[in-house]
């Protein structure tokens, strides 16, 4: 009776050690969560310049729903990132009260490609389902533009709530559907969690 109550507790034991309590897994608690991502950011989070780079492409040097000035893209961006990620917490049925979200995106300049091969301009873009996913430095009037894939590292903290890891898993879940479906966010890779 005592060896098999004692084999018992021991199996147990093993068992709780090996799905992760007390270290990385699930059960993991999380104070003031940082999520980092690569992401190419909706063409809302960016600007046009104040007026053409090209004099000839002077009608679509600017994207629909890109923003007149930095001031705007980053209120902007600073919005839905806060948008999605209060969502997101709520959903987790974490408590709001007190929470506060921060995030390190600062906007770019990029002119519409539209119409041009060779451009003179300093930054030209390329936009596929509302995110700008490639952009190209201008190379002069005689070079065409080459296009590269483009992302940014952002970071969101989230201030003075705390839950365990599975919590924040399905915060991150949710983050980045409210980013993609309703901001047109586009994710390169996986969002990680860590502590601050």
């Amino acid at each position: 009776m005592f060896r098999t109550l004692l084999g018992s507790v021991l199996i147990g034991v093993a068992v709780a050690c090996s799905t992760g309590l007390g270290g990385a897994g699930d059960y993991e608690y999380i104070e003031d969560p940082v999520f980092t991502m690569e992401i190419s950011p909706p063409i809302g989070w960016t600007y046009f310049p104040t007026k053409a780079s090209d004099a000839a492409n002077t009608q679509v040097w600017f994207f629909p729903g890109q923003a007149n000035d930095s001031v705007h893209a980053d209120q902007r961006a600073d919005a839905e990132l806060r948008a999605a990620m209060m969502d997101a917490i709520a959903a987790a049925n974490i408590p709001l009260y007190g929470v506060d979200i921060a995030n390190d995106y600062t906007s770019l300049q990029v002119e519409n490609s539209l119409g041009n091969t060779k451009g003179v301009g300093p930054l030209y873009g390329k936009v596929e389902s509302g995110a700008l996913t490639q952009t190209a430095a201008g190379a002069g009037a005689a070079v065409d533009m080459i296009f590269q894939p483009y992302s940014k590292q952002v970071k969101v903290s989230v201030y003075n709530a705390g839950a365990t890891r599975y919590n924040w898993n399905i915060v991150k879940n949710t983050f980045m559907q409210k980013l993609t479906l309703n901001f047109n966010s586009r994710f390169v890779g996986e969002v990680v969690i860590s502590k601050t």
